[in-house]
């Protein structure tokens, strides 16, 4: 099996703005964004993040944190319905993903031990 450079919700979702941008809220959950640090870190525009934002709040993705100064900052909501289910996910992906491996690895482990007969 050939290791996937995306994340596996890119895998299956692909590498939509949307989805970098949820996997960098769920992904760095203890980081606090203001919209232009978000898109910089998803590797996005700041007008997508700005385009997003009002559904990321609707759903509970991200919530907003405390301002500093005028910018508001934002951090991904982990206890919500929604933060759940996104984190509870990604790690099932990524279970799934481990176990494809570990399966591969077990079917060419006698090939490398005949190998080296």
């Amino acid at each position: 099996m050939k290791i996937p450079v995306e994340t596996p919700m890119q895998a299956i979702f692909g590498t939509h703005p949307q989805i970098k941008v949820i996997e960098t809220l769920a992904f760095h959950s203890e980081f606090e964004y203001n919209l232009t640090e978000l898109a910089e870190s998803s590797e996005v525009s700041k007008s997508t993040v700005f385009d997003m934002k009002d559904k990321l709040l609707h759903y509970q993705i991200m919530s907003p944190t405390k301002k500093v100064g005028r910018i508001q900052l934002y951090k991904f909501e982990s206890q919500s319905p929604t933060g759940k289910l996104l984190n509870e996910l990604s790690i099932k992906l990524a279970d799934i993903d481990v176990e494809q491996l570990v399966k591969e690895w077990e079917r060419r482990e006698p090939i490398k031990e005949r190998i080296h007969e």
